[in-house]
């Protein structure tokens, strides 16, 4: 009688040790993937809690990005006029906040901006001063903190849940632009209403990150060599008496993205949600 075939031994210990290891290495990657996450969390409730306590939208201005531009038409002025931005309540959390940027349709991006003279502080640091990856939107530490240097820089990170500047990438879509041109920076009970003329991808030691322009024609050098760079052709005129904002964010490795925005307005704000 011939001997039955028998399949498994050495082989099935084999495939059961794989699979063990497979499976130890999903589960260390949760266990990894856990306080990112909750960290992600954390800063988005965080930002989500300061918008509803420090910023105040009359429903005449407030839009979001199913509205599209079309609710501007109804009062041109809303981005001043019907938004108050409490600033002194917010210096009580942290002195160190000196403004305010919201985008008009990117929901997403409406942040305290934090200055503290250098470009280390609010990297890894929320406005608690507890660490977070997510950080702050932080000015630039060789700038001037009331932003009218002739080139102010703010940096944010580039975040993988849209958080900061995450949304910034979406200037590469097809059709994004259109809809998010402007952007308004809240400060002392000045709003300054910027539209963006330029974007693209820079090395992180790039010379767009130069600052400590006069109004000269150094600086009107700089801003064409953002035009003839930028993936964007944009008809806004620019000019080296302007004002121009760069927002930074992470690009891919080695990179960054940048926006740049030129100051086309201003006006006064209400500075407390209770006047």
């Amino acid at each position: 009688m011939k001997g039955r075939k028998t399949y498994g031994g050495n082989g099935g210990l084999s495939s059961l040790i794989t699979m063990l290891l497979g499976l130890a290495l999903i589960v260390g990657a949760l266990i990894m993937l856990v306080p990112v996450l909750l960290d992600y969390k954390k800063s988005d409730d965080t930002y989500k809690k300061l918008n509803q306590d420090f910023i105040a939208i009359a429903e005449s201005g407030s839009m979001d990005e199913s509205e599209g531009a079309e609710k501007t038409e109804e009062n041109p002025n809303w981005w001043f006029e019907d938004v108050s931005v409490d600033l002194d309540e917010l210096k009580e959390i942290n002195p160190d906040v000196i403004g305010w940027i919201r985008f008009d349709h990117i929901e997403v991006i409406s942040y305290p901006i934090l200055y503290s003279g250098d470009n280390e502080t609010y990297l890894r640091t929320d406005i608690y001063g507890n660490e977070s990856n997510s950080g702050c939107i932080f000015l630039e530490g060789g700038n001037n903190p009331d932003f009218n240097d002739s080139h102010t820089i703010i940096y944010g990170h580039n975040m993988k849940n849209n958080g900061m500047f995450g949304r910034l990438k979406d200037y590469n879509k097809e059709g994004f632009y259109e809809d998010n041109q402007y952007f308004t920076i809240y400060a002392n009970g000045i709003a300054y209403r910027y539209r963006i003329f330029a974007y693209h991808d820079v090395p992180e030691t790039d010379a767009v990150y130069t600052i400590g322009f006069g109004p000269d024609s150094e600086f009107l050098n700089f801003i064409n060599d953002i035009r003839r760079r930028s993936y964007l052709a944009c008809d806004e005129k620019v000019s080296q008496s302007d004002k121009v904002v760069t927002l930074s964010t992470c690009s891919t490795e080695g990179n960054r993205f940048v926006i740049h925005a030129v100051r086309v307005d201003a006006g006064n704000y209400k500075q407390s949600n209770t006047e």
